[in-house]
């Protein structure tokens, strides 16, 4: 059975990703709109918040789409909010090839959490110590982002309650 977004879990997702009816650059120089939608977005677009929530209904479906082609277990509505909230964020690709598919595919719900914690990261750090990390293989060397931290610990406590 084909599972949807709810209500609770696309506020959710808008939530987090927040609503500019001006056109911007999202910082990896992708022009973007509304609730996260790109693609064709131009520079000084504005759209109305009737569009705003047309893209994202659109939008989302890939998300959805992704999350029920990709489960084989059995979700409750509220772990589907939450995994459809990461995918959304990460991008099918990422969420294809994840860990935590992988170990949700054999039934393994509680590492869902943990390996959610494990997509905070944006970015390099900057500095000697950082390169100094990298070159010895000490860690990623991988800024954590504030914003996806709390994302995920909110995805987390969707997904576990």
């Amino acid at each position: 059975m084909a599972h949807q977004l709810s209500a609770k879990g696309a506020a959710f997702i808008k939530q987090f990703e927040g609503l500019r009816l001006k056109a911007y650059d999202d910082g990896t120089g992708v022009m973007t709109i509304g609730y996260g939608h790109t693609g064709d977005v131009k520079i000084g677009e504005t759209i109305t918040q009737a569009l705003a929530d047309s893209y994202f209904s659109e939008d989302v479906k890939w998300a959805v789409d992704t999350v029920n082609n990709s489960v084989k277990t059995e979700l409750q509505q509220n772990q589907i909010d939450a995994l459809v909230s990461f995918t959304y964020n990460v991008g099918e690709g990422a969420f294809k090839s994840s860990t935590l598919l992988k170990k949700l595919n054999t039934g393994d719900y509680k590492s869902v959490p943990s390996e959610l914690d494990r997509w905070i990261y944006a970015g390099e750090k900057k500095g000697m110590f950082a390169q100094f990390v990298r070159w010895a293989h000490l860690g990623s060397g991988m800024e954590v982002s504030p914003v996806l931290k709390a994302r995920r610990e909110k995805e987390c406590e969707l997904f576990k309650s």
